[in-house]
């Protein structure tokens, strides 16, 4: 696609999105409300408890997003993202999510870092000033790849968490939710960002990092949490439990994904996956064939209403397990440090 297409494609986005009513995008650091002008809890019963908020994660939405940002579907009329690895499909990925966020009452801030390299954020604010912070994020970009699993669907499961928490009443927390861009690359964009967050003295409690969540080969509906700190391990597991969910959890001490870029910052942070250190994690990793085909919508929907049941109760701050205690990571199991090659060694 020719630079002139892609340019006229953003235009029209931003058109579309002022037409609708949309506020100017915000320089970093300046809050962001988005409008109060959706109904909350569609379809919810009376006798539904209020903050069961893993209810509202819509499937269907989930998987007609994660088709345009893998290629699948068309981003508009005449443009397709055709991988997220390149400069350019960046760039469309940024436009696609910014358009989604504002169509949802968000102010979007992107984080311009360094020349062709800008990460995506936007906040929630709590219903009460509070200065206390929690990030959501995912890696938005790919190596040259649809990159359906790698990391469309972390992408797609912040956005979804960014949809239905904002329905969420009487938060006390604020959220951060971030699109990092040049993962890939080395944890470039998360590694500016969480430093930029650092520098400006942000009270971050705690940091949820998605990255692969699309696949489940034997079906046993596991997630993995890596490096949980604090009570972030515990806590999960709490949850798990007093939602009903009963997804079985697996703790490890794998990496080399954003929440690292977090923890160097003196963050506490996790990483939800697939079971990508117990090896049953896509076969498509860094291929052409990590193809919206591949994706188990039913995993990626069932693991991003953990995340939102987590989050949702640190928002309330609903009070962790009692008694519950830190054990180090090096106790449990880490997947070899598997170095990023350039975009053309990855492709077969």
């Amino acid at each position: 696609m020719s630079t002139n297409r892609l340019l006229l494609s953003t235009c029209a986005l931003l058109l579309l999105n002022a037409c609708a009513g949309s506020t100017l995008q915000a320089p970093f650091g300046q809050m962001a409300q988005p409008g109060r002008n959706s109904p909350r809890f569609l379809g919810q019963s009376a006798s539904q408890p209020a903050h069961r908020i893993e209810n509202l994660v819509n499937q269907a939405r989930m998987q007609k997003r994660l088709a345009v940002l893998s290629g699948h579907s068309p981003m508009g009329p005449n443009d397709t993202i055709p991988e997220r690895g390149t400069v350019q499909g960046r760039a469309m990925t940024r436009a696609y999510l910014t358009q989604n966020l504002e169509a949802l009452g968000y102010t979007v801030e992107p984080h311009a870092y360094r020349n062709n390299g800008t990460n995506i954020t936007t906040r929630l604010m709590a219903e009460k000033p509070t200065d206390e912070y929690i990030v959501i994020g995912a890696h938005l970009d790919s190596v040259r790849n649809p990159g359906a699993d790698d990391n469309a669907s972390g992408s797609t499961a912040v956005l979804e968490l960014a949809t239905i928490l904002r329905e969420l009443p009487n938060r006390q927390v604020n959220v951060l939710f971030a699109w990092f861009d040049e993962e890939e690359l080395g944890l470039i964009g998360s590694r500016y960002l969480a430093s930029d967050l650092r520098k400006q003295g942000m009270k971050i409690s705690s940091m949820h990092n998605i990255d692969m969540l699309g696949w489940d080969g034997d079906g046993d509906g596991a997630v993995e949490l890596a490096q949980p700190d604090g009570i972030l391990w515990g806590y999960y597991n709490m949850v798990n439990e007093t939602h009903g969910l009963k997804l079985p959890l697996v703790r490890t001490n794998t990496g080399q994904s954003d929440h690292e870029s977090f923890k160097r910052n003196g963050f506490h942070a996790l990483c939800i996956s697939e079971e990508y250190t117990r090896r049953d994690t896509t076969p498509h990793y860094h291929r052409r064939t990590d193809t919206f085909s591949t994706i188990n919508f039913d995993y990626l929907a069932s693991s991003t209403r953990l995340v939102a049941a987590a989050v949702g109760d640190l928002l309330l701050k609903v009070p962790p397990p009692p008694g519950v205690q830190f054990v180090p990571h090096d106790n449990f199991p880490s997947r070899p440090r598997e170095f990023h090659a350039s975009y053309d060694e990855h492709i077969h």
